[in-house]
Order: structure tokens, then C-alpha cells, then sequence
């Protein structure tokens, strides 16, 4: 109705009012677009489209190792995904924190970070020098708590039931 309304006024109110619709339907677009790609973007981030040659290393075993205290063993583990992975920064760094930690080898230390620098990348290359003169400098500590903690047993007492309640959440016998 408007529309017919504008239509006898000339060209200049037909023009106007066009311009004020697609104006507001601008605006009206640009964030419904935007609610609606988060919306489906949440939707698809649940299917990776990362494609590996080999998959990643799977750190959490040596890193298992050394919060054991089994610091060695960590430091071979580590060292056989680096034959596998030699430009993953993330085994460097593990590495580099048992050397110069815990196991406080400097000259085993440098040797990988000078395996290291050969095959990282630059931004690579700083991250480990950074951490090699933090851990030197005292001001990171990796893995402390082996320097300090004493190897314990837990021991806890044994629990007995009451004769009552024995046999009470055993399955039947057949």
C-alpha cells in the first residue's frame, strides 16, 4: 500500500524508498550472517579436516614416565618419536626440560638443541634457546617436583566388613 502510495509522489520517492529498503535489509543481513555461520561453523567444527602423513606423537607416554621419576626411560621415549618427527617442537622442549632438569646434563641438553637448530624452523629455534636459558638461569623449573619429593609408599589399612553384610553384593551363585 505504501508502495502505490510512494509511486504517485515521482521518481525521487520511488528512488528513496528503494535505497531505504536495501539499507535495512543490509543491515538487517550482515548479522544474521553472522549468527547463522557461528551457528553452523559450531555445527562443522565437530569433523576435523586436519590430514596428517604420519599422525602426532602420542607424548602423554613419556610424559608419563617422567612424573614417575623414570626420567631415562622418558628421555628414550622421546627420543625415538624425534627419529619419526624431527620438526615437532613439542618433543624438543620434553626433551630439552629432562635434560637440563631433572637429569641436569647440560652437554646432552645442547646436543639436542643443536640436533634442533638444523631442522626447526626460526620462531622454533628461539622457543628452545629461550627455554634452554630459562631452565639455566633458575627461572623454570621443569618437572621440580623430582628433585625434591621422596619416593613413598601409600599405605592404607586394610578395610574389613562387617559379617553381616559379607556375600551382600556377590552375584548369586549358579
Amino acid at each position: 500500500m505504501m508502495i502505490l502510495a510512494v509511486t504517485d509522489k515521482g521518481p525521487l520517492a520511488i528512488f528513496l524508498m528503494v535505497s531505504a529498503g536495501l539499507v535495512l535489509a543490509i543491515g538487517l543481513a550482515l548479522p544474521a550472517t553472522h549468527w547463522i555461520s557461528q551457528k553452523i561453523s559450531n555445527v562443522l567444527s565437530f569433523f576435523s579436516r586436519e590430514k596428517f602423513r604420519k599422525p602426532p606423537p602420542l607424548l602423554s607416554r613419556g610424559d608419563a614416565l617422567a612424573m614417575q621419576g623414570r626420567v631415562g626411560d622418558a628421555f628414550h621415549v622421546f627420543r625415538q618419536f624425534l627419529k619419526n618427527h624431527p620438526r615437532d617442537i613439542e618433543i624438543y622442549t620434553r626433551l630439552i626440560d629432562l635434560a637440563f632438569g631433572p637429569m641436569q646434563d647440560t652437554e646432552l641438553g645442547d646436543a639436542i638443541i643443536a640436533f634442533g637448530l638444523k631442522r626447526l624452523d626460526r620462531r622454533s629455534r628461539r622457543v628452545i634457546k629461550q627455554r634452554r636459558n630459562a631452565i639455566v638461569l633458575g627461572d623454570l623449573y621443569p618437572l621440580k617436583h623430582l628433585g625434591w619429593r621422596d619416593q613413598t609408599e601409600y599405605v592404607h589399612q586394610k578395610v574389613e566388613i562387617p559379617s553381616e553384610l559379607k556375600g551382600q553384593f556377590a552375584p548369586p551363585p549358579s
